[in-house]
């Protein structure tokens, strides 16, 4: 099957003759800023998330994959957002975790936003972490038994939370780590051979962390010959790949020193 997602113009999904499966009118999201809506469903285990935040009521959809039919919908706080969720099963639970924008008033934000864990089976809110700035687009990564969420427009902010959460944890001594500078707008992290490694703001400058210990090797680093950094990095045979907005793709060793 191929799912094809287009936001408020509908979600198709075809066969790989091309032939129509079935189609679903999910209704208009209102996105600020006229950015548009950047979430992309995720397939998991036959079912199909969705998640919509936007200026309006925001929300979450799970779909069964093979007919397009709602298995449940939870309505979610928040404002825009366009954070692709993280979908992995942890102990006898297959969680989805999202990050949510904080709603502003006014020019400022005036709620910070909030990492939600949702329970794949049924809907059910597992747990909850405020501490996020607003408008948040990077994707919660996950390693063994922690999960990695950031943000960074207007502030920074990076929480290293444990899957075996429970609750409002927002504050707690149970988030792992914290980082509160450095972190990207777009641009997703990259979690390979043990390093957290992303940029700042839409900016080229790098930073590298200890996933598990939350240590910095590398702190905003500026990399030569890039300017605009939107495109995620990514990592394969011991290297990371950047690509900034004119083209140009710079390959680092994957290292704890800048190289």
């Amino acid at each position: 099957r191929v799912y094809c997602w287009f936001g408020s113009a509908g979600m198709y999904c075809y066969d790989l003759q091309g032939k129509k499966q079935w189609e679903r009118d999910l209704g208009k999201a209102r996105v600020g800023a006229s950015l548009g809506e950047g979430c992309s469903p995720v397939i998991h285990d036959g079912r199909l998330v969705i998640v919509r935040d936007h200026a309006r009521q925001s929300s979450i959809e799970v779909l069964n994959a093979a007919d397009g039919k709602t298995l449940w919908k939870e309505n979610r706080q928040g404002g825009n957002g366009w954070s692709t969720p993280a979908v992995v099963k942890h102990g006898d639970r297959t969680q989805i975790i999202t990050t949510a924008s904080g709603r502003g008033r006014g020019g400022r934000l005036s709620e910070s936003g909030k990492v939600v864990s949702y329970d794949l089976a049924n809907g059910q809110a597992l747990w909850q972490c405020g501490g996020l700035t607003g408008n948040a687009i990077p994707c919660p990564v996950v390693e063994r038994d922690v999960v990695y969420c950031m943000s960074g427009y207007k502030g920074y902010s990076l929480m290293a939370i444990p899957l075996d959460a429970r609750g409002d944890i927002s504050g707690s001594d149970k988030i792992l780590w914290t980082k509160k500078r450095g972190t990207p707008y777009v641009p997703s992290p990259l979690l390979y051979d043990g390093l957290l490694v992303y940029t700042q703001s839409n900016q080229a400058l790098y930073s590298a962390v200890s996933a598990r210990s939350g240590k910095t090797h590398i702190d905003r680093e500026r990399l030569k010959g890039m300017r605009s950094v939107y495109g995620s990095p990514d990592g394969a045979a011991g290297r990371v790949y950047l690509t900034h907005r004119t083209g140009t793709t710079l390959v680092l060793k994957s290292s704890r020193e800048l190289n």
